[in-house]
């Protein structure tokens, strides 16, 4: 029988969330503000924010800081988009094992 906390769960989401590189992206373009110009204004280099909008990096805390600054949005909305990809992430890879797994029940 198919685990019912992964059936919920995995039902919650059809399609992986965006990868908050593709966010920045797009907060990128809107602004008109280049890779290299948000490099300098977040203290990082212009290749890590390339890794970041292409999805090859992710949003660290350190990161999600700078950005929540820079922006004025705060962390937390950068790491919750992180967070999405990453369970989903491991979701995809590890759900043969988590449906294999049982709920502890106390008495």
């Amino acid at each position: 029988m198919k685990n019912e906390k992964l059936t919920q769960i995995l039902s919650e989401r059809k399609v992986k969330p965006a990868h908050p590189g593709e966010v920045l992206d797009d907060l990128l373009e809107e602004l008109n503000l280049t890779q290299t110009e948000i490099a300098k204004m977040l203290g990082v280099s212009r290749r890590t924010v390339s890794q970041i909008i292409h999805g090859r990096r992710p949003i660290t805390v350190d990161m999600a800081i700078r950005l929540g600054i820079t922006f004025g949005n705060g962390p937390r909305l950068w790491l919750n988009l992180q967070q999405k990809v990453d369970v989903w992430d491991a979701l995809e890879q590890h759900r043969d094992e988590y449906e294999n797994l049982t709920e502890f029940v106390s008495s």
